[in-house]
């Protein structure tokens, strides 16, 4: 094991490694990258056909291989593409053409990959139309083949032509004419149309309508009688075809040329009717990119055409002052906004109250207040004029900060960039004030002082999403201070790459709990207003730890919280789970010892009629303690509370029935979104009401415990003696050698057959980034502590 890996990453070699790798697992994600728009490097991204190799093979193959393909100096799938862009040139032809002949000519693994990810099967490789392309592929491997005029002694070369409807005539030379400048050939056939990136592979034309008539041949050196078909083409419109091999007998019966049809397809239209062909004048690419002779013109930074033509009251002195703010409403909803306004102030001016003009808009994705202060900063500063002293009065401390980091000449290459929220609005707006050479003076503000400008902002900024005349900032372009800017799906990743990578792992791990059969009664929970989980409230509760007293010790959290996990995870040790994980010391006949009529699974752990009353104490103690916080904390508020001590009673999970999901939820530890809605609606804030919820909870967890598994355990205890199961013999491993238990463990739940999977298709992350839904703030730490749990305990049960 390394200890010490600073001398590794010192390596030129381990950072292009390491950098490589991390590209290529971006393709199993919707993470892409996408080139700034203001970037001096050329764009070598799917909108100009040139797409990085990595994203065309798979992981595993990609790193297997990533140093033959450096070797090879290959990098990018326009390297292995026909000049025509349409197909895949075959590994022969890729062969042939390398300038280092690396290995033997043998198919490698990464060519095969290569192959069946981006062609079109039985295709002769025919590309997939996500890499068709009109742009000139790097490649380029034109050839330029020898003209047959004037002719060259008396020797007989193998040439192509086209016939009148453009297709390619190849042929063996057998009689030459220099007078009329034609010669006559001896046809030979290729399927080069359909397989233009394979060698060209001729065969002997069996006769067609090009044959003319046989007494004009002469028989000097080919017999009349071994010519089945023979044609005269003229010298001027004919190139000499390099062959492998050139002579033939009468027993050959397939020759191969050592180009293919795409590599001299150009050469050959344009030469042989210059004035309809296409003219291959361009620059080329060289295939190692060691050198780039492309000058891209850098653009002007764009903007929302409303915005940067707003008109601001010319200044004399060149000197603006703005007051900006920012409003975000509807956080957590589809129907979120981000509203900023400017008020443009000119005192001593006539105007009234010295306002002489103002606008308004909204912008989208990564809703926060600090984003919508950064879009009202950005709105100033794109009208206001070029060469002048802009004065921003804003009551937003981050925007002031950000602005001072604009100012940084080394900010943009820190690692400071990356973590600043919304770097790539703040490297547009530090890119607005470089093309327009503006002087930015920041000033603070306080918020809600009365202050008229201030306030007056703010007006705009609240009312934008409903004004007519607000304004969409959208389509701004991607100036960013690096070459490259990382996508989600469609959306630009404003936040720390870190911490999004993160945040997606743990959304898949979402969704690989929830597609476990043991949670499929979350999706039968079809009442939304009755009964919806709220899961930072069930994370919370699940990681919450209680405070200890003379009833509940320290020696009694490692149980307890075993128990709260058991049960959130159905993982109970049950006698029907027993049966299946320690087939050697539990027989299939036992049944609950509590009726001893019936099998035991985790259902009927509740469902007993043993134990289905002490349940129903326990939950009507759980409404009781919760509706009593509800009546303090209305008290301490003055308010009415019994709108909410009726809500909560309402809710169907008070009752417990065989199918009651919603009491079965919550039992596992699933809890509700109305637990928490009704302290907040009485002015407790979130944190303290998640506070009492989990506090409630565990208090039920404890009397469960108790009350009902600890007397279960008991039960089971019986079992146990009469079957001579020891302490020793349970926590002992299971027998190796021991064969795969057959038993199908009794289940009391009605298969879920009628599943509407709602989460599936959710995108969490997604809607973090449009709606501000920040679900995964509260799993950090809580899903690896869970993934431990999937791959250690739930493989092994195969659920």
């Amino acid at each position: 094991m390394v200890l010490d890996w600073s001398y590794w990453s010192s390596l030129i070699i381990f950072k292009q490694d390491y950098i490589a790798n991390t590209l290529a697992s971006l393709l199993s994600t919707p993470f892409r990258l996408s080139r700034a728009n203001l970037s001096s490097v050329p764009d070598l991204t799917y909108p100009n056909g040139h797409t990085p190799i990595y994203q065309c093979l798979s992981l595993d193959v990609f790193k297997a291989n990533l140093t033959r393909l450096r070797k090879r100096c290959l990098f990018y799938l326009s390297q292995l593409l026909t000049p025509q862009g349409t197909h895949l040139l075959s590994w022969p032809v890729i062969y042939a053409n390398s300038s280092q002949k690396r290995g033997n000519a043998r198919l490698p693994n990464w060519y095969k990959n290569l192959f069946v990810n981006v062609t079109v099967p039985d295709k002769f490789g025919l590309l997939k139309d996500q890499f068709m392309t009109n742009q000139c592929p790097v490649s380029h491997i034109t050839k330029e083949l020898t003209p047959c005029t004037p002719p060259s002694g008396y020797k007989k070369n193998w040439i192509v032509t086209l016939h009148d409807d453009g297709s390619p005539i190849f042929g063996k030379q057998i009689q030459l004419q220099p007078k009329h400048s034609t010669c006559t050939i001896v046809h030979w056939i290729s399927d080069c149309l359909p397989r233009p990136s394979d060698l060209i592979t001729l065969q002997p034309c069996p006769g067609c309508n090009l044959n003319i008539n046989k007494s004009s041949y002469s028989k000097k050196f080919v017999a009349t009688s071994s010519v089945s078909c023979s044609y005269s083409v003229s010298l001027s419109h004919s190139w000499i075809l390099p062959m492998k091999q050139s002579s033939i007998t009468s027993h050959t019966s397939s020759l191969t040329a050592t180009v293919s049809w795409a590599e001299i397809k150009d050469f050959v239209t344009s030469n042989y009717n210059p004035s309809t062909g296409s003219v291959l004048a361009v620059d080329i690419l060289n295939s190692s990119f060691n050198t780039v002779d492309i000058a891209l013109p850098t653009p002007r930074l764009f903007t929302a055409g409303d915005v940067a033509a707003s008109s601001v009251v010319l200044s004399p002195d060149s000197h603006y002052t703005f007051y900006t703010d920012g409003s975000l409403i509807n956080l957590g909803t589809s129907d979120v906004f981000m509203g900023w306004g400017w008020v443009q102030i000119v005192k001593d001016s006539g105007f009234l109250n010295s306002i002489a003009t103002y606008k308004r808009g909204i912008i989208r994705d990564w809703p926060s207040s600090s984003r919508a202060e950064a879009a009202a900063i950005y709105a100033a500063l794109s009208a206001s004029p070029a060469n002048s002293v802009v004065h921003i009065y804003t009551d937003s401390q981050s925007s002031i900060e950000g602005l001072k980091h604009c100012f940084l000449s080394d900010y943009s290459d820190s690692r400071l960039y990356y973590k600043t929220t919304n770097f790539e609005l703040w490297a547009i707006i530090q890119q607005l004030i470089v093309d327009k050479q503006l002087s930015v003076l920041p000033f603070k503000v306080k918020a809600h002082s009365n202050f008229y400008w201030n306030d007056f902002a703010d007006s705009l900024a609240n009312t934008a999403h409903t004004s007519d005349d607000a304004v969409l900032i959208s389509c701004l372009d991607l100036a960013a201070v690096h070459d490259y800017i990382m996508f989600y799906d469609d959306v630009v990743c404003e936040s720390n790459p870190r911490h999004l990578f993160k945040q997606y792992h743990q959304m898949l791990y979402m969704k690989d709990l929830l597609a476990l059969s043991r949670f499929h009664f979350i999706f039968l929970l079809t009442d939304p207003s009755g009964y919806m989980i709220d899961w930072a409230l069930t994370w919370h509760t699940l990681m919450f730890q209680p405070k200890f007293d003379n009833s509940f010790t320290k020696e009694n959290v490692s149980r307890h919280h075993t128990l709260k996990f058991q049960l959130f995870l159905e993982d109970l040790p049950t006698l029907e789970s027993l049966k299946r994980t320690r087939p050697d010391l539990y027989v299939e006949i036992l049944t609950c010892r509590s009726c001893e009529d019936h099998l035991e699974d985790f259902m009927y752990l509740f469902l007993c009629i043993k134990r289905r009353d002490r349940l129903h104490q326990l939950l009507i103690s759980y409404l009781h303690h919760l509706t009593q916080k509800i009546k303090e904390a209305g008290d301490n508020a003055n308010c009415d509370y019994s709108i909410l001590v009726d809500r909560i009673t309402s809710l169907p999970c008070w009752s417990f029935s065989s199918r009651n999901w919603s009491s079965y939820s919550l039992v596992r530890g699933c809890l509700p979104t109305a637990f928490l809605e009704v302290f907040e609606s009485l002015g407790i804030p979130r944190l303290a009401a998640m506070n009492v919820v989990a506090a409630i909870h565990n208090n039920f967890i404890n009397k469960f415990r108790k009350r009902i598994w600890n007397l279960h355990s008991y039960d089971k205890g019986l079992w146990e003696h009469a079957m001579n199961i020891t302490s020793t013999l349970k926590q002992s491993p299971r027998p190796k050698g021991l064969s795969k238990s057959s038993y199908l463990p009794y289940s009391s739940l009605p298969p879920p057959t009628q599943i509407d999977s709602r989460a599936s298709g959710t995108d969490w992350l997604k809607n973090s980034m449009q709606y501000g839904l920040s679900w995964f703030n509260h799993i950090s730490g809580f899903m690896g502590r869970l993934t431990v749990l999937l791959n250690n305990r739930f493989c092994r049960m195969e659920c």
